[in-house]
């Protein structure tokens, strides 16, 4: 820059005045042309050549440095601060994009004007053609002083105004226009009075005048800050970069224009529609053949596209404008022409919201969940989704926890079975990249590929798929917050076979006095305790013990009605104790969220904590009801019931069976092992006749039968144990069958048996044999 000099006229810039408004106004004032002015103020060369060109001068406009903004200040009397508010630069990062290296507005960032301006004549002939540094912005399209539409051209040659700033060695008169005549020299101007041209006028409560101000708003305060970003406040870069992406959108993707000609008044939808003059001069900006993408050369199209665009961001959600946008660009067969996988430029997530919440209903149910359309604001999978899905699937068993699967599982119409191993591989579908059959592999759920789709299609049938994802939603964001005490993938690799074995099972079972009863009663309880502590389904456990058919699923909802206190104790203390065998010391047995992150959704379940338990155990032990007949009478779901009982099981009922209990208590303790193994086995004594020596009932010894055990192999060889000959002088000496059988504790008819067979003394003839006999005699 060469020397600068004090200007000898000062004259003070209009507030919000542009910088080459600003110098053609000083050189007015002065008589002479903008190139002296320049060259006084240190912004161009001195000397006698022809003037720069436009290039330069369109960077100065666009932003100066602090040398040249400081030389330009002290020329021209004002401060550095005042200058630089004079450049476009005054509005970068705010309603533009400035590239600092190459002083120029970005034009595909937002709707940045890199050249040209509209104008107001109503301000221009108020502040004597001072131009306004607002009018060169893209989102800039009627003046809120004076509620006109901006103009675009000038109607003498049909141009832009401040394509270029101008600078000659002639004057220039301050509020007309500067473009070159045409078909004359090329220093004459164009000099049409803006002043003079007509202006649409714009109701002042109008929509928009409204717009125009909420624009305005945006830009003077940095922000967005209404409707759909109540919630979460967008810079105001990034709300005009969602303006330009929905003003794109309207402007080319809606099937009948005429649906946005309700948010514009008839005058200036009529002037969006005029078509654009074929003429083009080489300096006229070029044709933006992709409406949208850059800031329309006209104001009544821009004023469409904001208001249109606006009409969906001042909704008061995502879903609300999602909807909104639906209803202008669906086509009469509900089709959508948008993309979930376009990603647009320069926009804010809440933007990806919205585009989101106007494909939700065309999106398969995965993706639904994938990209959380049912949440208030939905959103793409970050760069983590995998490592965030993976982690998420050791902190979730295979079947969702029982108080969640009671809370989102409706009433009726889903199956415990089904729906639980369903609803744990849609958590992990929240958020993620993979699909259902990637989660079964995650959580080794039994569930079929097929069932995911089915499962969700009939949920959405009911109405109750989207309040379910909601409380999946709330469910995923708390796991990866605040993680799980359980590693349920070391859970589910941890070998169960050697789980409660039938000692144990017999053992326990006789501390707590409970009927331990046969085979199937230790398999159902192995069962519910590896569904309890792998959280995976019973029909995975091991095949020993596992329900694999109907019916034995079927049974073991019917023990889980016989579960006591006391049994539920003793089952969770051998539980610890297995996991710790296995290594598993710092978790506890059982964990699940908590279900007050939920509360206030309406959820198509039950709450667990909202069923009466008094009424539930009078119902299962007083009226001896199943799971599925107590729950029909409490109004709840057959699994809530099953859920409740498994954590608060009803207390034994007291009465023949408490008696039962107490009658196999006082043979337990008259009959230790031993002792019952000699009177049983050695000496081979009767059930009758053990139960009277002990004072029990016989049922009571068989019970000890099958604790202890304990087989003879047979009655065959029963009376090998006694000795014959004793029972012979037995016999002779005249004691009869009952009373050797009393002593020995062999039956009657053992007794009998035995005298029959060896001939013993003291039989008595049978009369029938004894006339038999007299007959023989007289016949000989």
């Amino acid at each position: 820059m060469t020397h600068a000099r004090t200007l000898p006229i000062r004259l003070a810039p209009h507030p919000g005045e542009a910088l080459d408004s600003w110098w053609e106004a000083i050189a007015h004032r002065l008589g002479t042309n903008t190139g002296d002015v320049l060259s006084a103020m240190g912004l161009l060369p001195r000397g006698p050549s022809r003037p720069v060109t436009s290039g330069i001068l369109r960077h100065v406009v666009t932003l100066l440095d602090e040398d040249q903004a400081a030389i330009a200040a002290w020329s021209a009397g004002v401060t550095p601060a005042e200058v630089h508010a004079m450049t476009l630069a005054r509005y970068d990062r705010r309603a533009h994009v400035i590239d600092p290296r190459r002083r120029r507005v970005s034009a595909r960032h937002v709707w940045g004007r890199a050249r040209g301006s509209r104008y107001c004549p109503a301000c221009l002939a108020d502040n004597g053609g001072r131009w306004l540094l607002r009018w060169r912005l893209g989102w800039s399209f009627a003046c809120l002083d004076h509620h006109l539409l901006l103009v675009d051209t000038c109607p003498r040659c049909g141009r832009m105004p401040r394509h270029f700033p101008a600078t000659t060695r002639h004057p220039l008169a301050p509020g007309h226009c500067h473009s070159p005549a045409e078909k004359e020299a090329p220093s004459a101007r164009c000099g049409q009075p803006f002043e003079e041209v007509a202006a649409l006028r714009l109701d002042a409560e109008g929509p928009m005048s409204a717009a125009q101000q909420l624009i305005d708003t945006a830009i003077s305060s940095g922000q967005g800050d209404f409707g759909v970003y109540q919630e979460s406040p967008q810079p105001s870069l990034a709300l005009f970069g969602d303006l330009r992406a929905l003003a794109c959108i309207l402007l080319r993707r809606v099937p009948d224009p005429e649906r946005l000609a309700g948010f514009v008044p008839p005058e200036i939808w009529s002037l969006h529609q005029q078509p654009v003059p074929d003429k083009r001069r080489s300096f006229d900006p070029v044709a933006e053949t992709r409406p949208g993408r850059l800031a329309p050369q006209r104001a009544a199209t821009a004023a469409l596209a904001v208001s249109a665009a606006l009409h969906i961001l001042e909704q008061g959600d995502a879903h609300r404008a999602g909807a909104a946008l639906r209803h202008l660009i669906s086509d009469a067969d509900g089709s959508i022409p948008l993309k979930v996988a376009h990603r647009w430029r320069h926009t804010s997530p809440v933007f990806d919201a919205v585009h989101l919440a106007t494909l939700a209903p065309r999106l398969s149910h995965s993706d639904q969940l994938r990209y959380r359309t049912a949440d208030w604001s939905p959103r793409r999978p970050g760069s983590s989704a995998a490592a965030q899905t993976a982690q998420r699937a050791r902190r979730v068993p295979t079947q969702l926890w029982p108080a969640w699967s009671a809370r989102l599982s409706p009433l009726s119409g889903a199956l415990s079975r089904t729906i639980r191993p369903a609803l744990s591989c849609y958590l992990l579908l929240i958020g993620g990249t993979g699909d259902f059959t990637t989660a079964t592999r995650l959580l080794r759920s039994p569930a079929e590929d097929r069932l995911g789709p089915h499962m969700a299609h009939r949920l959405t049938k009911q109405g109750h798929w989207e309040a379910i994802s909601v409380g999946l939603s709330v469910l995923a964001d708390y796991l990866d917050q605040e993680g799980s005490p359980i590693d349920y993938d070391r859970r589910r690799a941890t070998d169960y076979r050697d789980l409660l074995p039938l000692d144990t099972w017999t053992q326990l079972c006789r501390d707590i006095e409970f009927d331990a009863g046969g085979v199937r009663r230790h398999q159902f309880a192995r069962a519910l305790l590896f569904e309890r502590i792998s959280g995976l389904p019973a029909t995975l456990a091991p095949a020993a013990y596992a329900p694999a058919t109907p019916e034995l699923r079927t049974m073991l909802r019917t023990f889980e009605t016989d579960l006591t206190p006391a049994l539920v104790s003793q089952l969770e203390e051998h539980a610890g104790e297995f996991l710790a065998r296995q290594g598993i010391h710092d978790e506890p047995l059982t964990w699940q969220p908590p279900t007050d992150i939920i509360d206030g959704l309406e959820l198509p379940g039950c709450d667990l904590g909202e069923i009466d338990l008094h009424a539930l155990h009078r119902l299962v032990r007083d009226e001896s009801l199943t799971t599925a007949g107590a729950a029909r009478r409490l109004g709840v779901s057959h699994d809530a019931v099953r859920f409740v009982l498994q954590e608060h099981p009803a207390p034994p009922k007291r009465s023949a069976m408490w008696e039962r209990g107490a009658t196999i208590r006082r043979a337990r303790a008259a009959l230790p092992r031993d002792k019952f193994t000699r009177l049983y086995l050695e000496e081979y004594r009767s059930l009758k006749w053990i139960a009277k020596h002990a004072d029990v009932n016989e049922e009571a010894i068989k019970v000890l039968v099958r604790e202890y055990g304990m087989s003879r192999g047979g009655k065959a060889t029963r009376w090998r144990q006694i000795d014959l000959d004793w029972l012979r002088d037995q016999r002779a000496a005249g004691r009869t069958c009952r009373e050797l059988a009393e002593q020995t504790g062999f039956s009657l008819g053992m007794i009998s048996y035995l005298g029959r067979r060896h001939d013993l003394p003291g039989r008595r003839a049978r009369p029938d044999r004894e006339a038999h006999a007299d007959q023989a005699d007289n016949r000989c």
